[in-house]
């Protein structure tokens, strides 16, 4: 980590946990910040060059305080980006009822909490952060050139048109900013994933050596990939938006993915698509081959 790097707002109530978890992550070089009072900090307008990408909550934390907060759903007082929130807690299960309630829940782990675990998790959700922020540094660029589009349909073959293509239609929707989230994730996917045939387990084996880059590169010039294209319609009407996003890959078992599970809790990837259906989308429905996803949002 660098000294750019968005900070971690630290909420637990027990001061040996705190202190582990605190001391390890500044081991790990992240700047952490302790408070049980999160608003404080969160609303902090002079704060805006020194933001706060990762929330990390225990489930401790007193009910009262949170519910006045801007940490729930639904809270007046409104997060000024999508900053991830882990919960940690005791339960057995890993599930806690603070993931029903806490905005932008991202993962749930186990206390004690298991340092790799915790630095796995914590990786991931400051890069969601990060990739986010730059997501919406380009929509503030396009939002005076754009209208509202009502219906269009698209096609496309990079993840750079990918994401050219999500900043241009997450103006469009209601909650851009939770919005660009689960699309571009969608749109990355059916690249990488679909057209492409790069599955999880050879992802995770060019990620860890920095071959992803030049992996996706390498298949877009050649066949078959370099014919594929991604086809998007979008439609809106008074109640609702709907995209249809169609791969000509393959196809994959899309249901293991709904859901964050136990199976890649230590993976540096792998949840963008349980993402997207929590934090962006009121339906997101596959067909049985899974390379055809139709994405609804209510008006």
């Amino acid at each position: 980590m660098n000294s750019k790097e968005p900070r971690i707002l630290l909420i637990e109530p027990d001061e040996l946990a705190r202190n582990e978890i605190l001391n390890f992550l500044i081991e790990k070089n992240y700047d952490v910040v302790c408070s049980l009072e999160p608003d404080t900090i969160l609303l902090d307008n002079s704060l805006k060059k020194d933001p706060v990408g990762l929330i990390l909550i225990s489930d401790d934390y007193d009910r009262h305080l949170l519910s006045e907060s801007s940490l729930v759903m639904g809270a007046p007082k409104k997060l000024p980006q999508q900053i991830p929130a882990v919960v940690m807690t005791e339960i057995d299960s890993r599930k806690s009822p603070l993931e029903l309630v806490v905005h932008n829940w991202f993962h749930t782990i186990k206390k004690p909490c298991d340092t790799d675990i915790l630095y796995s998790v914590t990786c991931a959700a400051i890069n969601q952060f990060n990739h986010v922020r730059s997501l919406l540094t380009e929509i503030e660029t396009r939002s005076s050139a754009i209208g509202l589009i009502t219906s269009g349909t698209f096609e496309f073959k990079t993840v750079d048109q990918a994401r050219n293509l999500t900043t241009m239609l997450s103006l469009a929707c209601p909650g851009t900013d939770g919005i660009v989230i689960g699309l571009n994730e969608l749109l990355h996917n059916a690249v990488e994933h679909g057209n492409l045939e790069i599955g999880y387990n050879l992802k995770t084996e060019l990620l860890e050596t920095s071959r992803l880059y030049d992996e996706i590169q390498n298949r877009l010039k050649v066949e078959p990939y370099n014919k594929r294209v991604v086809k998007v319609s979008y439609t809106r009407n008074e109640n609702e938006i709907v995209f249809v996003i169609e791969d000509e890959g393959k196809g994959f078992n899309w249901k293991k993915y709904l859901t964050i599970d136990d199976e890649r809790i230590r993976s540096n990837h792998g949840r963008g698509i349980a993402l997207a259906k929590m934090m962006a989308f009121t339906e997101l429905n596959y067909n049985d081959k899974g390379n055809r996803v139709t994405a609804r949002i209510a008006l």
